[in-house]
């Protein structure tokens, strides 16, 4: 058993001045927690596992695939493996836990989409 504290994640989070910090891996998932300021981008593409964001704080449009919904603290999103998700438009600054199963095996993929 492991156990964490979410603000001892942030502020590992904040000292290695990256917007994702992984703090959990194993064979079957892994789990990190991903902050992005009003105005920033977000780089995402499709992953190859499925991926579940559970939003901590904040509020902003995700964008999976070709769908959009506000997501804001207590959202929780399944978003199906290689179906790109994207936060569009962070109206507060979000903190969101982000769930990969099985374990995120980065870079991620780029899917065309038609329609």
């Amino acid at each position: 058993m492991q156990t964490f504290h979410l603000d001892a994640i942030s502020q590992d989070r904040q000292t290695l001045a990256e917007p994702y910090h992984e703090f959990l891996r194993t064979r079957d998932m892994s789990a990190g927690v991903y902050h992005m300021e009003p105005g920033s981008h977000d780089p995402q593409g499709a992953h190859q596992e499925d991926v579940l964001f559970y939003v901590i704080r904040g509020a902003a449009t995700l964008r999976v695939g070709d769908d959009e919904l506000e997501v804001g603290a207590g959202s929780i999103v399944h978003v199906p493996a290689r179906v790109a998700p994207r936060f569009v438009a962070v109206a507060e600054a979000i903190d969101v836990l982000v769930v990969f199963a099985p374990a995120e095996s980065a870079p991620t993929i780029e899917v065309k989409y038609t329609a």
